[in-house]
C-alpha cells in the first residue's frame, strides 16, 4: 500500500512489488492512496518532519503489516532494499515470514560508490545495468564510470566522431581487436536506470594524462603531434594533452559540454592522475604557457590546467572531482578530491577545505589480488581515519571502491568485486567496522548470503588468497610438508607435483599435508560444484641449506606485503613476477637488511636472493646489494656480488637474482643489505612517494 501520491514513491512501490513478486514467483497486488487494503500488506509512507538524515528510514513489523517510513523517497528506497535482504532466500511460491520488530537505520556517509573501469575492458550496457541493480541492493549510491583512458574512449562525442571511430578500438598483440563504446542514447538509458534506483552515475573524462586513445584520434592535441595508436599495454604513458595549446582547452570544453548534458548528477570527474611531465618540459608551447602565466614549474602548469577545466565545469553547473595528484599543482576551491594514495593526501585535501572521498589503493582497490586486499581488510579499513579532526570529518564525503580492469575482462568482474563489495558496502554504510567481533558477525552472515549470490548468477571470487600455501620443513627427514587452505568455503582443491595442469582427475587435497623431498613446483586448482574457480595457483619450492632459518630483519616488512611473515625469506617458496601472489616480502622506504644464522659452520658455495621490479606498482630494484659472511666469530667480511642479468627501464615486471660465490669457505652467518631508493624518482607518476623493495628467497648452497 502506498500512502502518498508522489510519483517517486509510487515508482518505489512499483519497483518493490516487482522484485518481491519475482522472488516469490507470483504477482503481488498494489494499492495506492485512497484504495483500501485487505490482508497482510506493506505500507510505504513519507514523513518530512522526521528528525533524521535524508537517507534514513524506519521499518516496523507487526502482525499482518510492515510499515516503512522515511523523510525522503531515497530513504524509502533503502527501506525497500532492506525488505529485499530480509526475504531474498524465500523460494518461489513460498510465503514470506518476517520476525516482528523495528529497524531504524541510516548511512554514516553520503558517498558510497564503486568505480568500474570500462576503458581498459569494455562492459556492455546490460552488464552495467546489472551492476546498478547489485549496487542498489547493497545500498551503494554512486557508480563511477571511468570512460576514457589510454586503452579506449568509450563515450560518443558528436563533435569529435573519431574519438569512438578510432579511439574506442585497439588491436591486441595477438591480432584480435577489443573495443566498444556507449552511444549518447545508451548513456541516457543507463543514467535513467540508475536514477530510478537512487544511484548517481559519475562520468570520468581523464585529463591531462591517460589520453592515448584520444590522441590516436586527434594527435594535434599532444605536444609532439604523434602519430599515436590506442594503447594495448597498461601503465603510464608519456604523451599527454598539451597544456600550452589552446586547441586542447577548446576540445575539452566541447567534450565536457556534451558529457555534462548526458549526466544530470552534480559531479563530473576530470581525472588528473598519473600525468608525467616529460613532454611538457621540452614543449615550446607548454614552456611558453609557464612563462606567460608566471608559473614556477610543470606541476604548477597542471594546476593551471586543472583550474581552467574546473572553470568549464562551473559554467556547466557541475562540481569537479579529481584524483589526489591535483593537490601537487594546487586544486581549485570547490574540487572534490578522490584520494587513492593514502592518509597523507587525505589530510592535505581536508586541511585545504576540499571535500574528499576515500579510495585508498591499499584497502579499496579490487583489482588487487583478494589475498592482498582481503575481505577482512576491506571490512575493517577506516573510511575516516582517527587522525582527522571533527571539521575534517565533516568534509569527508564517504568512500569508493575501485575496479581497474587492465587485466580484468567483463567475464571476470564478478570474481574481483564479490564478495569484497559486500564488506565495503557494510563498512561505508555504518562506518563502525574496527571491532573484530563485527567482522566475525559479518563473516557468519556472509556464508548464509552466498546461496543468494549463486541464485542470481554472481560468479563471486575468494575472500582471501585463492589458495594459501602453508609449508613446513623437517630437517631430519629433509622433507617439505605442505598444507593448503582454500580462500572460500565449499571449494575443493586439486593439485599436481609434476608441472601438469590440475583437473578434476588430479589428486584431490583431503586435508593431510602433501609431502615431497626435492625442489618441486606445486600447482593447485580450486573447483566449486565441478567448475574451476579462478586461476591455478602455483608455488615453486627450492631446497637449500637455509630453509626455515630465521632471517632477522633490521627494519620491519610492510604488513600488507608480509608474504610468509618472519620465515618468508627462507620458507623455500620462490616468487614469480607478480607480487600480488603473496610470495614477495616488501619493505617500504627502508633498506632490506637481513642476517641469517645457519647454526653451524658450513662450506659455502653460493648465496643468492631475488628482487622484483614493477615500476607501475612503486616497486624498484635496490640501488645496491651487498653480501657479508662470517664464521662463528661473527666477524663479517663482504663478498663480491654478481647479478644474473641487468636492471632495465622496462615497465613490465621482472625478477632479478643477485648472487655471490663462497668458494667452499666455512660460514655460519650470512648478511644481505639491499639499499632502497626510498622514494619514486623524478618523472615517475609517484615521484617523491614511498618506494618499495620486494625480496624473495635467501638461498644458501
Amino acid at each position: 500500500m502506498v500512502e502518498t501520491t508522489l510519483p517517486e514513491v509510487n515508482q518505489i512501490a512499483d519497483y518493490l512489488t516487482s522484485v518481491l513478486g519475482q522472488q516469490l514467483g507470483k504477482e503481488l497486488p498494489l494499492k495506492r492512496q485512497g484504495q483500501r487494503g485487505r490482508g497482510n500488506y506493506i505500507a510505504l509512507r513519507l514523513n518530512p518532519d522526521l528528525e533524521v538524515g535524508p537517507e534514513a528510514y524506519k521499518i516496523q513489523i507487526t502482525r499482518g503489516k510492515v510499515e516503512c517510513v522515511a523523510k525522503t523517497p531515497a530513504g524509502l528506497f533503502w527501506a525497500a532494499q532492506t525488505l529485499r535482504q530480509l526475504t531474498y532466500l524465500h523460494a518461489p511460491a513460498n510465503q514470506i515470514w518476517l520476525p516482528g520488530g523495528e529497524i531504524q537505520d541510516e548511512p554514516a556517509y553520503k558517498w558510497r560508490g564503486l568505480l568500474l573501469d570500462v576503458s581498459r575492458h569494455f562492459m556492455s550496457k546490460e552488464f552495467i545495468k546489472r551492476y546498478i541493480d547489485l549496487l542498489a541492493l547493497y545500498k551503494l549510491n554512486q557508480l563511477h564510470l571511468h570512460l576514457t583512458d589510454d586503452q579506449g574512449w568509450r563515450i560518443e562525442i558528436k563533435k569529435y566522431p573519431a574519438l569512438t571511430q578510432k579511439g574506442a578500438w585497439r588491436t591486441e598483440p595477438n591480432g584480435t581487436q577489443h573495443g566498444g563504446f556507449y552511444t549518447q542514447a545508451d548513456i541516457r538509458e543507463i543514467v535513467a536506470y540508475a536514477r530510478a534506483r537512487y544511484i548517481t552515475v559519475v562520468p570520468e573524462i581523464d585529463a591531462p594524462g591517460h589520453v592515448q586513445a584520444a590522441l590516436a584520434a586527434y594527435p594535434e592535441l599532444s605536444c609532439t603531434g604523434g602519430p599515436f595508436e590506442v594503447a594495448t599495454a597498461a601503465g603510464v604513458h608519456p604523451d599527454i594533452l598539451c597544456a600550452g595549446n589552446e586547441k586542447t582547452y577548446a576540445f575539452l570544453k566541447d567534450v565536457l559540454t556534451e558529457v555534462a548534458a548526458l549526466f544530470p548528477g552534480q559531479y563530473l570527474h576530470i581525472g588528473g592522475d598519473e600525468a608525467p611531465k616529460e613532454r611538457w618540459r621540452v614543449c615550446a608551447k607548454c614552456q611558453g604557457r609557464i612563462r606567460a602565466e608566471n608559473l614556477p614549474d610543470e606541476e604548477a602548469l597542471q594546476g593551471y590546467f586543472t583550474k581552467r577545466v574546473s572553470d568549464m565545469l562551473t559554467n556547466l553547473h557541475k562540481v569537479p572531482v579529481a584524483w589526489d595528484e591535483v593537490l601537487k599543482g594546487g586544486a581549485p576551491s570547490g574540487t572534490r578530491v578522490q584520494v587513492w594514495h593514502g592518509q597523507k593526501q587525505l589530510k592535505e585535501a581536508l586541511q585545504l577545505g576540499l571535500p574528499a572521498i576515500t579510495s585508498f589503493r591499499s584497502f579499496f582497490y579490487f583489482d588487487l589480488n583478494s589475498g592482498i586486499t582481503n575481505l577482512e581488510k576491506v571490512y575493517q579499513a577506516p573510511v575516516s581515519p582517527s587522525t582527522l579532526s571533527k571539521e575534517e570529518q565533516r568534509l569527508l564525503l564517504g568512500a569508493e571502491a575501485a575496479l581497474w580492469t587492465e587485466g580484468v575482462p567483463q567475464e571476470r568482474v564478478d570474481e574481483m568485486v564479490f564478495p569484497r563489495l559486500l564488506a565495503f558496502s557494510e563498512n561505508v554504510w555504518h562506518g563502525k567496522t574496527t571491532q573484530p567481533d563485527l567482522f566475525a558477525d559479518f563473516h557468519r552472515r556472509l556464508q548464509q548470503h552466498y546461496p543468494y549470490l549463486d541464485k542470481v548468477g554472481v560468479d563471486y571470487g575468494f575472500e582471501t588468497w585463492p589458495v594459501q600455501f602453508v609449508p613446513t620443513y623437517t630437517p631430519a627427514s629433509q622433507t617439505f610438508a605442505l598444507s593448503l587452505q582454500p580462500g572460500l568455503q565449499n571449494v575443493s582443491l586439486y593439485y599436481s607435483l609434476n608441472g601438469s595442469e590440475p583437473t578434476l582427475s588430479s589428486q584431490k587435497y583431503e586435508g593431510n599435508p602433501i609431502l615431497f623431498s626435492t625442489s618441486t613446483t606445486v600447482k593447485v586448482a580450486p573447483y566449486k560444484n565441478g567448475k574451476k574457480l579462478g586461476e591455478t595457483a602455483k608455488a615453486s619450492f627450492e631446497k637449500h641449506l637455509a630453509l626455515y632459518k630465521r632471517a632477522g630483519l633490521k627494519y620491519g616488512y610492510h604488513p600488507v606485503y608480509a608474504a610468509g611473515g618472519e620465515m618468508a625469506l627462507t620458507d623455500g617458496i620462490l616468487g614469480g613476477e607478480d607480487y600480488r601472489k603473496g610470495f614477495w616480502q616488501g619493505v617500504e622506504k627502508e633498506n632490506l637488511e637481513a642476517t641469517l644464522d645457519l647454526e653451524k659452520e658450513i662450506p659455502l658455495q653460493e648465496i643468492s636472493i631475488a628482487f622484483l621490479q614493477d615500476v607501475n606498482s612503486w616497486i624498484f630494484l635496490p640501488t645496491k646489494v651487498a653480501f657479508y659472511v662470517a664464521g662463528s666469530d661473527q666477524v663479517f667480511k663482504e663478498v663480491p656480488v654478481a647479478t644474473a642479468g641487468q636492471s632495465g627501464k622496462t615497465e613490465k615486471p621482472y625478477r632479478l637474482v643477485f648472487s655471490a660465490q663462497g668458494k667452499g669457505k666455512p660460514v655460519r652467518y650470512v648478511k644481505v643489505v639491499a639499499v632502497n631508493r626510498r622514494v619514486c624518482p623524478p618523472g615517475h607518476p609517484g615521484a617523491g612517494g614511498a618506494a618499495y623493495i620486494m625480496a624473495d628467497e635467501l638461498i644458501v648452497k
